[in-house]
C-alpha cells in the first residue's frame, strides 16, 4: 500500500507539473500575439497611433496593448513594456540605454511646437513658414510674446531669439514665471503670442474657444523628434522582442512614414506630425 500510494503520488505530482506547463506554455503563445507597446501621451490623444497601428495589427497579426503616459521607462524597467515610444530628448532615455534596459533609439516621427496667437493676429504671422521672422514681426509691430517657461518651449524661443537677431527685450517680452497652460491664461489676458506643444493647445482651445490660434507651425525647427526603443529582454526579461521589432520595423516602412505625413489632428487641417524614419541609418531599410 505504500508503494502504491508513493506511485499514485508520483503520478499526480507529474500530472500537475505537465498541466502547469501546458498552462505556461499557452500563456506565453498568447502573449507573444500581442506587443506592448508604452508611449507619451500626445501621440495616442492625438489619434495618430491608432491611425497607423489599424494596418500593423491586420498585416502583422500581432494586437498591440497601449499604455499611455508619462512613466514610460518606469514601466518598462518593470518589464510591463516591449517597445516604447517617447520624445529623444525625454531625460530618461540616455540612463535607460546606458543602463542596458534598451536596444539602440530608432527615430520614427516628430510632433511640433507651434507659435501661438489672438485671433487678431495684430503681428500679421500666420501662415509665416519662418519662425523667427515671426518671432522679428512680433517684435516691430510692439505685439507682445509671452514666454513659456517650460524648458523645451524656452530653449525653443531662445533659439528664435538669436536667430532674429537678438532684440532688446522691451515691452514686447514678457517674461513672467509661467508655464503651459498658465502661459497661455496670461497670453489670452495680455492679446500676446507665445509658444507651446500643438496638441496641448488645441485640448487648451476647446475650454476658451477660438480666441487664440496656432499661427506658425511649418518651420522646421519647431519639430521634436521622437523614437522608438525595444526593450532588453537580457535585462529586463519576459519581453516580446520578435513582437516589438516587427512594430519598429512597421513603423520604419516607407508606406508608413508617408501615411504619418497624411494623418491630421481631428479640427486642424494642418500636418503637425512628420514623419521621422530618414535620421536613421537606411542602408537596410
Amino acid at each position: 500500500m505504500k508503494i502504491v500510494y508513493k506511485t499514485l503520488l508520483a503520478f499526480l505530482i507529474f500530472t500537475f507539473a505537465s498541466f502547469q506547463v501546458i498552462q505556461a506554455s499557452e500563456s506565453k503563445s498568447s502573449s507573444a500575439k500581442s506587443v506592448r507597446l508604452a508611449a507619451v501621451i500626445t501621440p495616442v490623444s492625438s489619434g495618430m497611433l491608432d491611425y497607423i497601428l489599424t494596418d500593423f495589427e491586420n498585416e502583422s497579426g500581432y494586437s498591440v496593448d497601449i499604455y499611455s503616459g508619462s512613466d514610460v521607462y518606469e514601466r518598462a524597467k518593470e518589464g510591463k513594456a516591449d517597445i516604447v515610444i517617447s520624445h529623444y530628448g525625454k531625460h530618461q532615455v540616455e540612463g535607460f540605454i546606458k543602463g542596458g534596459y534598451g536596444i539602440w533609439p530608432k527615430m520614427v516621427f516628430s510632433n511640433q511646437a507651434v507659435i501661438i496667437g489672438p485671433k487678431s493676429d495684430p503681428a500679421g504671422i500666420k501662415g509665416m513658414t519662418n519662425a523667427p521672422e515671426a518671432l522679428l514681426n512680433i517684435v516691430n509691430t510692439n505685439s507682445c510674446f509671452v514666454q513659456n517657461l517650460v524648458p523645451t518651449a524656452k530653449y525653443l524661443s531662445d533659439i528664435l531669439w538669436e536667430q532674429a537677431g537678438k532684440p532688446e527685450k522691451n515691452e514686447w517680452f514678457i517674461g513672467e514665471p509661467v508655464v503651459n497652460a498658465q502661459a497661455a491664461d496670461l497670453a489670452v489676458k495680455k492679446n500676446a503670442y507665445f509658444i507651446w506643444g500643438a496638441g496641448p493647445f488645441l485640448k487648451y482651445q476647446k475650454k476658451i474657444g477660438n480666441k487664440m490660434e496656432i499661427m506658425v507651425s511649418a518651420d522646421p525647427v519647431m519639430q521634436r523628434v521622437m523614437a522608438s526603443i525595444v526593450v532588453s529582454d537580457k535585462k529586463v526579461g519576459n519581453i516580446n522582442t520578435k513582437g516589438a521589432e516587427a512594430l519598429q520595423a512597421f513603423l520604419l516602412k516607407a508606406e508608413t512614414q508617408a501615411k504619418i505625413a497624411k494623418f491630421r489632428v481631428k479640427g486642424y487641417e494642418h500636418q503637425l506630425w512628420w514623419p521621422a524614419g530618414r535620421f536613421n541609418y537606411v542602408g537596410n531599410m
